[in-house]
């Protein structure tokens, strides 16, 4: 039979209603339009599913898919047959859970050994009686308005359709809810599971789902706009772990979402013709937020907070995650990348940084370059004047599998010229932090002390190292070292926190800026922190350098000699 349709709202409604009376006056019609949604997924979709959407009048409408749609509805239905995961990152309201619920009821209504489960964070996202926003209730709703010869031989929804539960009484197929849980989807095999809205599952559960399912079905779909970058499916999408298949739906694919569609160069507005140049462009410029634009990406800007925005419309797993400095800020740092040098008496060039170690001989401190073995990450080599000041983060021992971290900041400009990290045994740390501190003119070293910092520090006292001091208001020396405590904390971070999003700070190290984007607002208990598994040891050590420059700031030289700073006396302290 001829499988044209009309994919325009009217029309099509006038084309379900003539193929239905044909079906009623011609078997053989009915026969081969079964046929037809048997072998056509699309077709099926697009004559004979049903949506409802309660903003507009009347709210029940047919299910007509966008090409969008129609190409995604392959993929999946590609991955459930090959029986590969897919990961679908999408913007809000482009129809996702609409179609994936619609593939799985034409398997489960034409393909024996086709059973499916779907789940959500809470019961009450996977199935409510009545409830259209819920997984199973999608399904239910559908199949009450098919006709008969569409559905399985004696189906009867309030028998088949049942609370967590559609069944397929001729082929025993089944389409089961399931909540959120660490055990989800065990009991049984299914030949594709969904995972919605899976970035705000907690994290503990993800994992574990995540997990347990893998036993249970070849094909996971995880579904959901982003919430930062640590939970599981943000580790998912953005390989941090392992790599799977993904499929992106951003809003610029949507038709309706697109018109008068543009993008800003030199400060002239350029318009894009499609979505598919739109997307296109999204792509190229390295999925960019709001960088491409339309009247409604305009209106959403304006009635929408930026993480809102992120998480909602732009796939954007960094602003998303309620972070603690500014993105915009740290989109503008420039990583530095690696060179090696002909000649060790050669200069670093600006923007680059040589990997090297120091070695002490002679009472001097010097370097030698090694871009195999090298521990220290050199952005600038110290310069007579100029005053530094060595932070460290000091490892606990973290299951997450954290790391110690030296940043040495130059007081005038606050820049980061130079950076070392690793898993480094508290005494190797207390000989790399020396040996820093002096090959940059003899300043200052604040190596935090809380944990195994109180070893570190217990080993610089007995060094030539100008070390810094805890004290109370007293101005009696507390102990060795940098505590970071309720009060410094924040202090710290806060002062980080201005420095970067007023620009007044070169990061320049990939490390240390990438830890920078993963440190966020913690969901739980509002305290700034890396986000899940990332690392924070290089935020903690610049931030700790930085509010040392504020308490031992930047003193011009006097007649070429440096002035002495007495580490016992200084301006403020916290405790």
């Amino acid at each position: 039979m001829d499988l044209k349709y009309p994919r325009e709202i009217r029309e099509n409604l006038r084309y379900r209603a003539w193929v239905l009376e044909e079906c009623e006056r011609d078997p053989n019609f009915q026969a081969s339009v079964r046929r037809a949604c048997e072998l056509d997924p699309i077709y099926y979709i697009n004559c004979f599913c049903w949506t409802k959407d309660p903003r507009v009048k009347p709210d029940v409408l047919p299910f007509i898919l966008y090409d969008f749609q129609e190409k995604s509805v392959y993929a999946l239905i590609d991955s459930i047959e090959r029986g590969e995961d897919l990961l679908v990152e999408k913007s809000r309201d482009m129809g996702v859970s609409w179609f994936i619920l619609m593939v799985f009821e034409w398997f489960w209504n034409f393909q024996p050994g086709s059973d499916f489960r779907v789940g959500s964070r809470k019961e009450e996202y996977v199935d409510k009686l009545g409830d259209i926003d819920t997984l199973i209730e999608k399904i239910r709703f559908d199949l009450k308005r098919k006709p008969l010869f569409l559905l399985p031989k004696g189906f009867r929804p309030d028998e088949h359709a049942t609370f967590m539960k559609i069944i397929n009484p001729e082929s025993g197929n089944s389409i089961v809810g399931e909540s959120a849980n660490p055990s989800f989807g065990s009991g049984g095999r299914r030949r594709a599971i969904l995972l919605d809205e899976f970035s705000k599952w907690d994290n503990s559960v993800a994992g574990a789902a995540w997990t347990s399912t893998a036993d249970v079905t070849p094909c996971r779909i995880p579904v959901s706009t982003p919430l930062g970058s640590a939970n599981k499916f943000g580790q998912l999408a953005n390989g941090t772990h392992e790599k799977i298949k993904k499929l992106t739906l951003h809003w610029t694919l949507h038709p309706k979402k697109i018109r008068e569609a543009y993008y800003i160069k030199d400060g002239e507005k350029i318009g894009l013709a499609d979505s598919t140049s739109a997307y296109n462009h999204w792509l190229r410029s390295g999925r960019e937020a709001g960088l491409v634009r339309s009247t409604w990406y305009d209106a959403e800007a304006l009635r929408r907070k930026e993480a809102d925005l992120a998480q909602e419309v732009d796939i954007d797993y960094l602003r998303s995650g309620k972070p603690f400095f500014s993105q915009k800020a740290l989109a503008n740092q420039k990583v530095w990348p690696i060179i090696k040098r002909k000649l060790p008496s050669d200069s670093v060039p600006h923007g680059f940084h040589i990997l090297a170690k120091l070695v002490e001989i002679d009472n001097r401190v010097e370097v030698r370059e090694d871009a195999y073995r090298g521990w220290l990450r050199i952005y600038e080599f110290p310069r007579k004047g100029l005053q530094y000041v060595v932070g460290g983060d000091v490892a606990e021992g973290l299951a997450k599998g954290d790391e110690s971290f030296l940043v040495v900041r130059e007081k005038w400009t606050r820049n980061v010229v130079a950076t070392s990290n690793g898993a480094y045994p508290p005494d190797d740390l207390a000989i790399k932090a020396q040996r820093v501190g002096k090959f940059y003119n003899k300043e200052i070293v604040a190596v935090e002390n809380n944990n195994h910092g109180y070893s570190v520090n217990s080993d610089l006292c007995g060094m030539d190292c100008k070390l810094y001091y805890t004290k109370n208001k007293k101005n009696d020396v507390v102990k060795a070292g940098w505590s970071t405590t309720p009060l410094t904390r924040p202090r710290m971070l806060d002062q980080l926190e201005e420095e970067i999003r007023k620009g007044v700070i070169e990061l320049r190290d990939e490390t240390l800026i990438s830890q920078c984007k993963t440190f966020v607002f913690n969901a739980k208990n509002g305290k700034p922190e890396a986000d899940g598994d990332f690392l924070d040891d290089g935020v903690i050590a610049t931030a700790i350098a930085g509010i040392v420059i504020v308490e031992f700031p930047y003193v011009p030289f006097k007649d070429e000699e440096e002035p002495v700073q007495d580490m016992k006396k200084p301006m403020f302290t916290y405790k």
